[in-house]
């Protein structure tokens, strides 16, 4: 049995991650942010199997406070995300802060922190296919999840072979 530490397992691809891990016998630490609801009825379809944590991921305290209630974890996937629309025009510093915050530093502390609380496993980040070929009116969504590419590659590299380092890009996800 591993331990897992699932990044927005309240919604999405992260609550399908989280879901997996648990039908696979894991131990998932739930990150939320907001969706308490989700995680609780995840908690009550696999008894004993969910742990969940509450963090703002947009924060490196968010993140510190994460992977330190986690504990050990053998693998980390990191699929907490935010997107909007942001044409170049009317982009905002606020708006283009939170972005790089939440889906893209939010990695760089996760990492970070999991590869000094462990000294192997395996880690798995969720980016995009705009983060590969850009979108038009999501300039800072894409360039958000280019960052983690870049990321992903040097730490593959940086880490092995106690790490096992991937990135995963999907396209429009119905969630």
């Amino acid at each position: 049995m591993r331990r897992v530490l699932v990044t927005g397992s309240s919604s999405g691809i992260g609550l399908a991650c989280a879901v997996m891990a648990a039908e696979r016998g894991d131990t998932v630490v739930a990150h939320y942010r907001t969706g308490w609801g989700a995680v609780e009825r995840l908690g009550q379809r696999f008894p004993g199997r969910i742990e969940p944590v509450e963090a703002d991921l947009a924060t490196e305290r968010g993140c510190v406070d994460l992977v330190a209630a986690a504990g050990a974890v053998d693998v980390l996937v990191h699929s907490a995300g935010i997107w909007n629309d942001g044409a170049i025009r009317e982009l905002t510093r606020e708006v283009l802060e939170r972005m790089f915050a939440t889906n893209a530093f939010s990695a760089y502390y996760l990492a970070r922190e999991v590869a000094r609380r462990n000294d192997r496993g395996c880690m798995v980040f969720v980016g995009s296919t705009a983060g590969e070929r850009g979108e038009p009116g999501h300039s800072h969504y894409a360039g958000s999840k280019a960052a983690l590419w870049g990321l992903v590659q040097s730490l593959a590299q940086e880490l092995a072979p106690d790490f096992r380092v991937n990135l995963v890009s999907p396209g429009w996800v119905n969630t």
